[in-house]
């Protein structure tokens, strides 16, 4: 009997999909694999989807299955959830696996996307996901779970991952060896972070009731603005202005935001690209310039959300 587990990310609207989805995780288990999926991670804004990100990052093998609804649109990406979860298993390397109905297949109203715009979109988005050579009708009434059964098998043999072992499969000691070094690692970033940014903070000029005012900012909170312009795509310096200007005019005391010294948003950019949180990309043209996080960027932001989550 293989010793390995396998944890795979199951993705799809929910309401519509109730039945196959039960099926499917009655398959997996059957398979030896660790089901995952929105049932206990549903994303509804930006910070939650991080949390799913990461759900994403420990599965071995990704499960799509596409209906005939495009699901719950991010208001910033313009993109489903579901489509997010896919693009972002498909940037991370990990094998994915699509199961798209037939479109000739029959079904109640409830279960057809009625949004125009977003029946235009999932369109788009089942075009895009076929194209993976992992991919396969289905039709409702009961092939679905068949296919699911020979594909993850097949997957399994033909790209291997790491998989999930018994604790007692391992060399206790040096497992905890790791563990040990992984969180000295961890604490030294996290002690090197914070000397270098407690000190630094940036004045930044705003209009209200006619009247310039100068607001200083905490490093820290100016990178979790411009960190989460950045989390699905790298961001124009433009775009970052934007998003300060929206997220800062929130704030007590800003009718609106006026950057008056034109180099504030290039000063943030040098602090954080200095402390290697961001780093600079070309444009497909390019020309023109774009900023993206770093992993080490990726790793702050993460402890930033998580560290909101458990104060709130």
């Amino acid at each position: 009997m293989e010793s390995k587990k396998y944890q795979v990310f199951v993705s799809s609207t929910y309401s519509d999909l109730k039945e196959e989805r039960r099926k499917i995780l009655d398959i997996l288990f059957m398979a030896d694999c660790i089901p995952a999926g929105m049932e206990a991670f549903v994303a509804t804004d930006d910070a939650q989807f991080e949390v799913i990100k990461k759900v994403i990052d420990l599965c071995d093998y990704y499960i799509l299955i596409i209906g005939k609804r495009y699901g719950s649109v991010n208001s910033s990406t313009n993109c489903s959830y579901i489509e997010m979860e896919y693009d972002y298993a498909i940037r991370q390397g990990i094998p994915v696996l699509v199961f798209a109905i037939d479109e000739a297949a029959k079904l109640p109203k409830t279960k057809i996307e009625q949004n125009a715009d977003h029946a235009e979109k999932l369109k788009a988005f089942r075009e895009k996901a076929l194209k993976n050579r992992l991919a396969s009708i289905w039709t409702p009434g009961g092939d679905l779970g068949g296919k699911v059964a020979i594909s993850i098998m097949k997957a399994k043999q033909e790209i291997p991952r790491p998989g999930w072992q018994r604790a007692v499969d391992f060399d206790e000691a040096s497992l905890r060896r790791q563990i040990m070094d992984l969180h000295k690692d961890k604490d030294e970033l996290a002690r090197q972070l914070e000397f270098e940014t407690r000190e630094i903070e940036i004045p930044i000029q705003y209009k209200h009731g006619g009247q310039t005012n100068t607001r200083t900012f905490k490093l820290p909170e100016l990178f979790e603005i411009v960190a989460l312009e950045m989390t699905e795509r790298a961001a124009t310096e433009q775009e970052i202005v934007s998003a300060l200007k929206k997220q800062l005019a929130t704030l007590p005391l800003s009718d609106w935001l006026q950057f008056d010294d034109t180099q504030i948003v290039k000063k943030i950019l040098f602090q954080l690209k200095k402390l290697q949180l961001i780093e600079q990309q070309r444009g497909a043209d390019g020309t023109n310039v774009l900023w993206r996080l770093t992993s080490r960027g990726e790793s702050v932001l993460d402890d930033l959300v998580l560290a909101k989550s458990a104060q709130t």
